[in-house]
């Protein structure tokens, strides 16, 4: 999201080093609600020394070191679920010094936009650690990027060093918003709803809010209440291709899978939509495998893998793809396929990232 920043360069920071107290009183562990680890954090005297975090599948997320300061320090990593590393950071004293990444099949990225203006934030950074222009920017960069734990960490940096009642109301709604979006993508749906409700309370009509909310309460399995919000949604905005997404599962959860099509069908006609819904490594269920799940409820099964192959592609460990072709093939009587992709599910811990503890097929495997 974009919004002013010029209020943002009226404040100046007093020091990387007062990073460090955004982590004092925080739990040395918190959880997924399967029960895995989501961060792990150690302490040292009350000082952070270190912190890691973690997929839904246990797998290792990213790792970083704090020096003595409370600044970030040496080299830390970022890995892709299948746990090949997806960027390495080389820190000296909080400050980015190099910065590598690279794409899931290991070839090192060049030329992306947005990279290039992490590493502009981080240049800036170290010539001038009083820019809080620099810390918003990387913020909002890393939002969309999907390096949700460190855009909290700026976003929160910000948020304790201004004065939140001496913004303008767009610029504190907007910021709200995004820290509600990162909370929401590391499944903190608690965190997440309150900076909603808080972004609601300034601007009840802004279209973004109101599908992040839907989208929240359809997690918490309170579906009439998220088509509310997801139906006024539609109201200041037609075309909303996210809460014609989120109006699919839920119609799918109900068991509505005519209707759920039609939603779906609306979401697949935006062509921004796959760029969006389709290419996320943290939330394996998205446009392709719900796609694929409706068009199988359907009776439409060569459309519907058509979809989960699509999913696959994007995302070689996405276990929820896996599951479902195995449904898909059980279905159509093909045994032998069905238990190579329910294999493939438990091998990417299909039943520990989805809290599916009752998955069970009749293969040995």
């Amino acid at each position: 999201m974009k919004f002013t920043i010029a209020i943002i360069l009226m404040f100046s920071l007093s020091g990387f080093s007062q990073r460090a107290k955004l982590y004092k009183g925080l739990p040395k562990k918190t959880y997924y609600k399967n029960g895995n680890v989501r961060v792990n954090r150690e302490f040292d005297n009350n000082k952070i020394k270190n912190y890691s975090t973690y997929y839904k599948s246990g797998e290792l997320r990213s790792y970083y070191v704090f020096n003595s300061k409370g600044m970030h320090d040496s080299i830390a990593n970022f890995y892709f679920p299948n746990g090949k590393t997806k960027t390495v950071w080389v820190y000296k004293r909080g400050v980015v010094k190099k910065r590598t990444d690279f794409d899931v099949d290991g070839n090192i990225i060049k030329g992306k936009k947005k990279y290039d203006r992490i590493r502009e934030c981080n240049n800036n950074l170290m010539r001038n650690r009083n820019s809080l222009r620099w810390v918003f920017r990387r913020a909002n960069i890393h939002l969309n990027l999907g390096y949700y734990d460190e855009a909290i960490e700026d976003f929160e940096f910000l948020k304790s060093k201004i004065n939140v009642d001496n913004i303008s109301p767009n610029l504190k709604r907007g910021l709200y918003q995004n820290i509600a979006i990162a909370y929401g993508a590391i499944e903190d749906y608690e965190n997440s709803l309150k900076y909603n409700f808080k972004s609601y309370s300034i601007d009840n009509e802004n279209q973004g809010v109101l599908n992040n909310i839907g989208f929240l309460l359809f997690n918490a399995k309170d579906y009439d209440l998220s088509m509310k919000y997801l139906n006024k949604c539609h109201e200041v905005a037609p075309d909303n291709y996210y809460a014609f997404f989120n109006k699919a599962l839920i119609n799918y959860e109900k068991g509505n899978f005519i209707k759920a099509k039609e939603f779906i069908k609306k979401t697949l006609a935006d062509e921004r939509s796959e760029k969006h819904l389709a290419r996320s490594f943290n939330y394996e269920r998205n446009l392709w495998t719900t796609s694929g799940e409706i068009y199988h409820k359907l009776g439409n099964n060569a459309l519907a893998i058509n979809y989960l192959n699509k999913a696959i592609a994007n995302n070689t460990v996405n276990s929820y793809a896996f599951k479902s072709l195995g449904d898909v093939y059980t279905s159509l009587g093909i045994i032998d396929q069905a238990c190579l992709y329910y294999s493939l599910a438990n091998k990417h811990k299909y039943s520990v990232i989805h809290n599916d503890l009752e998955f069970a097929n009749n293969c040995n495997n």
